[in-house]
This record gives structure tokens, C-alpha cells and sequence, in this order.
């Protein structure tokens, strides 16, 4: 198709729109953003405060934080869906402060929307066609017909993001994932120096989440666009991030290595939590160095093969989908706590187990559930990887134990019936000696002749 997206543009020059404007020049010789002591009020409430920060170009810049820290209202402010109060926020060299939306977009900035946003009705090329024929220049009169140049600069976007199978697919009839990856392409069909996605994954299943990972991947390696992301996932903010700010209460709460994080107090308490922070070191380095969940230190049949911990990853699926599907009710967490009761062993947890624990206690106590949801969904991610990375000798070895186990206890409880009803014999004895040294593969060989 194309090398590059500057070919997108082919035919259409980009309009500079601050030239009446002073050039302002960044701290950085290298940054692409920078917002300078950036304010957004309602009435007494600062959304954003006094908020300060640059973006070195090339990067992917992550932002977390809980909900209603600010950072939707900071791409509201950068994209120019928002006025800003007071500071000024630079891109590329040139004051875009206050600017309207559509000459922030032509100057080279795109975004995507937290929620799906799209033309329902029309296809999905047609959506990525508006983004073509709008997003490049200003066109105060639509043009009746898209010319064939639009055309594959649409598809080209289409199938950057591995949708051109669907083009022609009404986009009412998509997939939240389709509709996530529709976004992205409009998005950088527009010709973006830089992107702005605000949580791309959201809502997604772990398979999911691994594709778009991919699409935002080749956006940087290989188009070499910039990329600020919002997201509570924090498996793949912490794995596509270069760096990283957290937000809270319309300020900065930290800015850094991703991998720093957890070290911070503040972070912690405030954001991350002590159980997420645990594990945090494990994710980074999974994530970045594409590493195998190791094996070591897990209980693999308490975690993945017990009949509980079955049960409750079950049930915990269920609870987390219909969390997605914006679906859930009260019963739904109390057959969660019902099966977490249902437990024999009250010394035995799981991964899995402890992340609903804290979920229902949640609940229970009215707080906020976004975190203790990601926290019990990325469980189940890996409950499922480590299933997946288990070699299957050692499965058969763990159900050639279980059934070794199941034959003993069989054998005691028939001799301690036996006792009780006075008539305990030798064949009894020699039943529970024959499960304590029983070989499976002897006893099938048995069965057969």
C-alpha cells in the first residue's frame, strides 16, 4: 500500500493556523507537547490544576489515575473540546491554547473517545472516509463524492488496524473491539503528529487487549507517532508506556519510569493499592521483556485445578462480563461471596479467591469498584496464561497424584467402615496398602487384561 501516512495527505497541504501567533519554545529541545501550569474550573472545582508537564516526541506517554482525576478533561483541553482556564498548552513550537478543535486536528493532533463514537448507521469505511476528507483541512463545503486518493487513504487506515476484511460492514452491527480499532483508524487517518486514546481497552476481554497492543506498537516503531494513552488496565498502560503521570484531584501525582511506581508511597495509597503493587514488578517485566508467567512460587493445582478455585474463577467470569456488559446485579455478588464461602480448607486461597475477597468487601462497604474489577480480571488473565504455559506432563503427573489420592481415601474410608460394622479382614488391609503404593499405568494395564 503506502510507506508512510504523510502519503495520506497527498494532494492536500496541511494548513499552519498560529502563524499569527508568537512561536513558543519548549524546555525541551525535543518535545512535541508541553502543558504549562494548565487550569480548567467549574465554579469552585478545578478539574484540572496548575498542571505541568512535556512530552518528548517518539514516545508513548501513559496517564492513570481514579476516576475524576482530570485526565478526559485534559484531552478535552489539548484537543480543544474544552477552553482552558489559565496556562497555555504548546504543540510543536506553536501556542495552540483555546484554539477550536478542527485547526488543532489540522495542525496534527487526533484523539479517540472513551466511549465509541461513530456514524451507527453508515459503513465503516464511510466513518474513516469523514476522517480523510475533514480531518486533513478545512472543508466548509463537503465534497459530493470521495475521490479515489481518499478512498485508499481510507483503506490504508482500515487495514493498518486490520479492519479491512469489514470495511463495507454497517457499523451498528461491530464488536466493541471493531469499534475500538474503528476509532484508532479514523483517528490516524487524519494525518496525526500526535495521538491522544483515551482508554483504549477498555471493556475488553485479555485476548483483546493483546491486539490493539499490537496496532499502538506499530503506530510508534513504525509511523513514529506520538501517543498519550488513558487507562485503568494496568497491564498494558505499564507495558506500552515510556513514561508515566498519575493524576489525581486535577494534579500530579507522579511522573516517571512506569516501572517506578509502585516505590512511590503516594502512588500507592492512593491509586495503585497495596495488592496491585505487589505484583507490579511482575507485570513490567512480563509485559516488556515478553516473559512466561513463571511457574515458580504458584500452587498450580490450588490456583488452576482445584474444584473451588474452579468454581470461583467461574463465577468471577461471569461477574466481570456482565460488569462489561453494564449488566450486573446484586445477586451477582452474592453468588460471588456464596462460592468464596463455600471452601473447605479456610487456610486456602488463590490469586483468583483473594481478588473477589477484596471485590465483595468492596461492595459491601459502597467504594469504588473499577480498580478491585481490573485487579480480579487480570487474575483470570493469568489463571488462564499459566494454564496455557503449564506442560501437559506435569498436568498428568498433578491428575495421576488426585487420583492416586481419591484411591487411598476410598480404601481408608471402606477399612473404617469395615472396623465399624465389625468385618474388618485381611482384603481390607491389603485394599488400603495396594492405594498407598498404587502405580496408574499397572493398574490400567490390569483393568485392560
Amino acid at each position: 500500500m503506502k510507506d508512510t501516512f504523510n502519503k495520506i495527505s497527498l494532494g492536500k497541504k496541511k494548513l499552519n493556523f498560529f502563524k499569527h501567533k508568537e512561536e513558543t519554545k519548549s524546555t525541551k529541545e525535543n518535545s512535541i507537547l508541553t502543558c504549562h501550569r494548565v487550569t480548567k474550573s467549574y465554579g469552585a472545582l478545578n478539574a484540572v490544576n496548575k498542571l505541568s508537564f512535556e512530552i518528548p516526541e517518539g514516545i508513548v506517554y501513559g496517564i492513570g489515575g481514579p476516576n475524576g482525576a482530570g485526565k478526559t478533561t485534559l484531552f478535552d483541553l489539548i484537543s480543544g473540546v474544552q477552553k482552558v482556564n489559565n496556562g497555555e498548552i504548546i504543540f510543536n513550537r506553536q501556542n495552540i491554547t483555546n484554539q477550536n478543535s478542527y485547526k488543532i486536528c489540522h495542525a496534527g493532533i487526533a484523539r479517540t473517545f472513551q466511549l465509541n463514537a461513530a456514524f451507527e448507521t453508515m459503513t465503516v469505511r464511510e466513518n474513516v472516509l469523514i476522517g480523510v476528507q475533514h480531518g486533513l483541512q478545512n472543508n466548509e463545503i463537503p465534497n459530493l463524492y470521495f475521490s479515489n486518493q481518499d478512498i485508499s487513504n481510507a483503506d490504508y487506515a482500515l487495514s493498518f488496524v486490520g479492519l479491512e476484511n469489514i470495511k463495507d460492514k454497517i457499523v451498528s452491527s461491530l464488536t466493541h473491539l471493531e469499534l475500538k480499532l474503528l476509532m484508532i483508524a479514523s483517528a490516524i487517518s487524519t494525518n496525526p503528529k500526535l495521538l491522544l486514546l483515551d482508554e483504549p481497552v477498555g471493556g475488553l476481554i485479555p485476548n483483546e487487549i493483546e491486539k490493539v497492543e499490537k496496532v499502538v506498537s506499530k503506530l510508534t516503531q513504525e509511523k513514529k507517532i506520538t501517543i498519550i494513552l488513558i487507562e485503568h488496565v494496568m497491564r498494558f498502560l505499564v507495558g506500552l508506556s515510556d513514561e508515566v503521570m498519575i493524576m489525581n484531584h486535577g494534579e500530579k501525582l507522579y511522573e516517571g519510569l512506569p516501572e517506578k511506581m509502585a516505590e512511590d508511597k503516594t502512588v500507592v495509597d492512593v491509586y495503585l493499592g497495596e495488592g496491585t503493587s505487589a505484583n507490579f514488578e511482575k507485570i513490567q517485566a512480563s509485559k516488556k521483556l515478553k516473559k512466561e508467567i513463571p511457574l515458580a512460587d504458584t500452587n498450580i493445582e490450588n490456583e488452576i485445578l482445584d474444584e473451588w478455585a474452579t468454581s470461583v474463577e467461574k463465577v468471577s467470569r461471569i461477574l466481570v462480563s456482565q460488569k462489561k456488559s453494564g449488566k450486573i446485579y446484586p445477586i451477582d455478588f452474592m453468588n460471588l461471596a456464596k462460592t468464596l464461602d463455600q471452601k473447605k480448607d479456610k487456610t486456602k486461597s488463590t490469586k483468583i479467591s483473594r481478588a473477589a475477597d477484596g471485590l465483595i468487601k468492596a461492595h459491601k462497604e459502597s467504594a469504588n469498584l473499577n480498580q478491585h474489577f481490573e485487579l480480579l480480571e487480570r487474575m483470570i488473565e493469568e489463571a488462564s496464561m499459566l494454564r496455557k504455559k503449564i506442560p501437559e506432563l506435569k498436568i498428568k503427573n498433578i491428575n495421576n497424584e488426585k487420583d492416586r489420592s481419591n484411591f487411598i481415601e476410598k480404601a481408608a474410608l471402606d477399612l473404617i467402615h469395615a472396623s465399624d460394622e465389625n468385618r474388618m479382614n485381611e482384603r481390607d488391609i491389603e485394599k488400603l496398602k495396594k492405594a498407598i503404593s498404587w502405580d496408574q499405568k499397572k493398574e490400567k494395564e490390569k483393568q485392560v487384561k
